[in-house]
């Protein structure tokens, strides 16, 4: 890992290359005490959303924007992206129609709709993010597919098709990232598979069902629909501000962020995951590339 440090600003480009080589830190990396994000491999550590911020809550820091740094990122895809398949569903065809099984959002070279999160923070400021966020099954797909909540939102389904469906929210079983080190320690077994977080029958066009169960812990959720098996979503529930959505170009941004070592964990629902560590400083803008690995 390199940094160049330009006035107060500084450009962290970790790539897959240099960290599986090994690449250290240089000279003008801020001194602190050894920390367990950077002390420890990252198969070590839980890199799950679920615990992004530790076993304890996160705490609201009013003052922490003022002390943080900046997070600016792309995420890119080492290899050809694959091509997708077209669902042609069976039944209700009057509203389901053939789609593409899980389309790819921008190109290899600017990846959307990866959802990347911070590992590590504790504190910090306070999520600004609606509290009512939306999701819709219409034309038998969820609109949209990738979508973010902050903790203790208020989750609106929404139905726009009438057919009968059973909307089932579960936790996403393994979301364990893999390490950009060249390390080649199994990610841990995920574990066994638990309630759904809700269930939701709909049946009439315009229905609308609040929930907050869904969002009243964090972590990555599954949106299944019991009768008809191709209907997919995600909802990313954050514990903290510092997770979100790459846009059409592949970019993201955290603001804020309390100076400190963490680990950048970043997921695609069909190119995986990865891990990295990053240092954020105060009144610094770091940046970082994230190449996921060419699937074989």
């Amino acid at each position: 890992m390199q940094a160049v440090v330009q006035a107060r600003r500084r450009w962290l480009a970790v790539g897959l290359l240099l960290v599986a080589c090994g690449g250290e830190a240089t000279d003008d990396a801020p001194e602190a005490a050894p920390d367990p994000l950077l002390s420890a491999p990252p198969t070590a550590l839980s890199q799950s959303l679920a615990t992004a911020a530790g076993q304890g809550a996160y705490t609201v820091d009013s003052a922490a924007s003022a002390k943080g740094g900046w997070l600016r990122g792309s995420v890119s895809y080492g290899g050809v992206l694959p091509p997708d398949t077209l669902v042609r569903p069976t039944h209700d065809t009057r509203t389901c129609r053939p789609v593409p099984d899980a389309p790819f959002v921008g190109t290899a070279d600017a990846l959307g709709d990866a959802i990347v999160w911070l590992v590590g923070v504790t504190h910090g400021p306070a999520d600004r993010d609606a509290r009512r966020v939306s999701v819709s099954l219409a034309n038998c797909t969820i609109e949209p597919r990738i979508s973010r909540a902050p903790l203790g939102a208020t989750l609106l389904v929404r139905s726009a098709d009438a057919i009968d469906a059973r909307l089932r929210f579960v936790d996403v079983e393994h979301e364990h990232a893999r390490p950009i080190t060249g390390d080649s320690t199994p990610a841990p077994r995920a574990a066994a598979p638990t309630a759904p977080r809700a269930l939701v029958p709909l049946g009439d066009a315009g229905a609308v069902v609040p929930l907050t169960e869904v969002t009243a812990r964090p972590g990555l959720v599954e949106i299944r629909d019991d009768r008809h098996p191709w209907v997919r979503g995600w909802i990313a529930v954050a514990p903290h501000p510092f997770v979100a959505l790459t846009d059409g170009s592949g970019r993201f941004e955290f603001e804020g962020v309390p100076p400190g070592r963490y680990v950048l964990v970043t997921w695609h629902e069909r190119l995986g995951s990865v891990a990295l560590p990053v240092i954020v400083e105060r009144g610094v803008e770091s940046r970082v590339t994230v190449v996921l690995p060419e699937r074989r």
